[in-house]
C-alpha cells in the first residue's frame, strides 16, 4: 500500500521482480503518468488501485490504456485530470486517444561524397535505382539499393560534360536515362541488361537546347514525351516525343523567356504543362486532342521570377508549390478555373520548394542558400503548412522521395556539399 505519499510518478523499475505481488495500491497520490511497462513483472497481480490521482490522458497514458484492456487484474477507475477535453473521463473505457501519439522525424541515413543538382529514381526488376546529376564530377551517378547492406551503393556512372539533369523513363520494359548537359548537347542512354550498364542510345538536337534547366517526362494516352526547359536568353524549351526508335523534337514552346522549370499535371481531367520563368509569370499550356499539341491557355498572375513549380494533391485537392529566390514562395490551390494563393512561405535564397508525402503526412521541403533548410508539415485543421524541422544542407537544389524495403528516404541534392540521404522515421511518443 503506497497511498497518500504525494507521488507524481514512479521509476520504470519500481516493481521489478515482484512476481508474487497480488495487491497494489497507489491511491490518493498526485500521479500524472506512469512509465511504460511499469507493471510488466507483476504476473500474480489480482487488484490494482489507482484512484485519487491526476492522470494526464495524453500520449504518456497510451500504454496504460492498452494495458488496461489486456490485464486480468481488477483495476480501479483511472480518471483523467487532463488535457481539458479529457477531464473527468475514464481511461478504462477508452479504445483510443484523440492524439494517436505518432510523430515523425528525418534522420541522416547516408551521405554521398559529391555535389549534385538534381536526383531521380526508378524501379526495375524489383530493384530501386537513383540517378544523381553531378556536374562537378561530369557524371550522372547511378546508385542501387542494397537489400543486404541496407544502403545505396554505386551501380554505374554515366560520364559527360557539366551534367545538370538525369531523368529516367521506362518504356516497354526498357530503361532510358535522359542526360541534359550545359556543353556538348544532351543525350539519351539505354540500360543494357546483359552488360548491367547504361550505353549511349541517342543524341538530341544540339541547336534546340542551349542551357537546360529541367527535364520533365510524362505520358499522354499511350504516347511518351519529355520536355526540357531552357533557361538561356536565346533558349527554346522543346517537347520531345517517343516514336519507337527514339525521342525526337515534336514541338517548340515559347522562346526568349529563360524558362526555369516545367511541370506536367492534370487539371480537371485534361493534360496541362506549366512553364516557370525568370522573366515572366508562369504560363499554362493545355494539350489539344485535335491538334495533338500543347496550346497556350493562360498564365498565373502576380507570380514573377518563379524558379520552380511543383504540383501535389491532398485528399483530391490540387495544389501548386511555387519557389521564388527573392521574396516569398507561394502555395496555391486549384479552384474554379484558376489557382488562388493560400499561403506565403518566406524563402529568400531558395531554389526549391518540394512537396512530398509519406502515408497520410504531407510535407514541404524548402531549400535555402543562406540558412538552414526547413521542412513544413500540413496542418489539416488550419489547411496550411507549419514549420516542422530544420535540416542543414549546403545550397540544396532538389528533394526526391525514394522508397524501398518498406523504408522511406529523401535524397537532397547540394550545389556546394555532399548529397544527403535522410530517412523518414515514425516515432511513437508513448514509448
Amino acid at each position: 500500500f503506497i497511498e497518500s505519499n504525494k507521488l507524481e510518478t514512479t521509476s520504470k523499475y519500481a516493481f521489478r521482480g515482484l512476481r508474487d505481488l497480488t495487491h497494489l495500491s497507489l491511491a490518493n497520490n498526485n500521479i500524472k503518468f506512469l512509465p511504460r511497462d511499469v507493471f510488466i513483472d507483476l504476473d500474480s497481480l489480482i487488484e490494482l488501485d489507482l484512484r485519487g490521482n491526476a492522470f494526464e490522458c495524453d500520449c504518456r497514458a497510451k500504454w496504460l490504456m492498452m494495458w488496461l484492456k489486456s490485464t486480468n487484474a481488477t483495476v480501479s477507475d483511472v480518471v483523467c485530470a487532463g488535457p481539458e477535453d479529457m477531464k473527468g473521463r475514464r481511461l478504462n473505457d477508452m479504445s483510443s486517444l484523440h492524439d494517436e501519439c505518432i510523430s515523425t522525424d528525418f534522420v541522416v541515413h547516408q551521405s554521398v561524397a559529391s555535389e549534385s543538382l538534381s536526383i531521380d529514381t526508378f524501379s526495375f526488376k524489383n530493384d530501386v535505382y537513383v540517378t544523381i546529376a553531378a556536374p562537378s564530377t561530369d557524371s550522372c551517378m547511378v546508385l542501387q539499393w542494397d537489400h543486404i547492406e541496407m544502403n545505396f551503393r554505386t551501380y554505374d556512372n554515366i560520364t559527360g560534360q557539366s551534367i545538370v539533369g538525369c531523368k529516367s523513363v521506362i518504356i516497354q520494359d526498357e530503361v532510358y536515362v535522359i542526360v541534359a548537359q550545359l556543353f556538348g548537347g544532351s543525350h539519351i542512354y539505354k540500360f543494357d541488361d546483359d552488360q548491367s550498364r547504361f550505353n549511349k542510345f541517342q543524341d538530341t538536337e544540339v541547336s534546340k537546347i542551349s542551357k537546360p534547366n529541367d527535364i520533365e517526362a510524362f505520358q499522354i494516352g499511350s504516347d511518351w514525351f519529355f520536355v526540357i526547359a531552357d533557361s538561356s536568353k536565346a533558349g527554346l524549351s522543346t517537347l520531345y516525343k517517343w516514336n519507337d526508335n527514339g525521342f525526337y523534337s515534336y514541338q517548340s514552346l515559347h522562346e526568349w523567356f529563360r524558362d526555369t522549370d516545367a511541370e506536367f499535371l492534370n487539371l480537371d481531367g485534361k493534360a496541362h504543362l506549366i512553364l516557370a520563368s525568370r522573366s515572366q509569370v508562369p504560363v499554362i499550356y493545355q494539350w489539344s486532342r485535335n491538334n495533338q499539341k500543347f496550346i497556350l491557355q493562360g498564365d498565373i498572375p502576380s507570380m514573377e521570377d518563379v524558379v520552380a513549380v511543383k504540383h501535389f494533391r491532398i485528399k483530391e485537392e490540387l495544389y501548386l508549390a511555387m519557389t521564388r529566390y527573392i521574396g516569398d514562395s507561394k502555395v496555391l490551390k486549384w479552384g474554379p478555373k484558376q489557382f488562388s494563393e493560400i499561403q506565403a512561405v518566406p524563402s529568400r535564397g531558395s531554389m526549391i520548394l518540394q512537396p512530398f508525402s509519406f502515408k497520410d503526412r504531407y510535407y514541404l521541403a524548402l531549400g535555402s542558400d543562406y540558412t538552414f533548410s526547413q521542412i513544413y508539415l500540413w496542418d489539416d485543421d488550419k489547411k496550411v503548412f507549419d514549420r516542422f524541422k530544420e535540416v542543414y544542407i549546403q545550397a540544396p537544389r532538389s528533394f526526391t522521395v525514394v522508397s524501398t524495403d518498406r523504408r522511406d528516404f529523401i535524397f537532397s541534392s547540394s550545389f556546394k556539399g555532399n548529397t544527403q540521404i535522410f530517412e523518414h522515421i515514425i516515432i511513437d511518443l508513448a514509448l
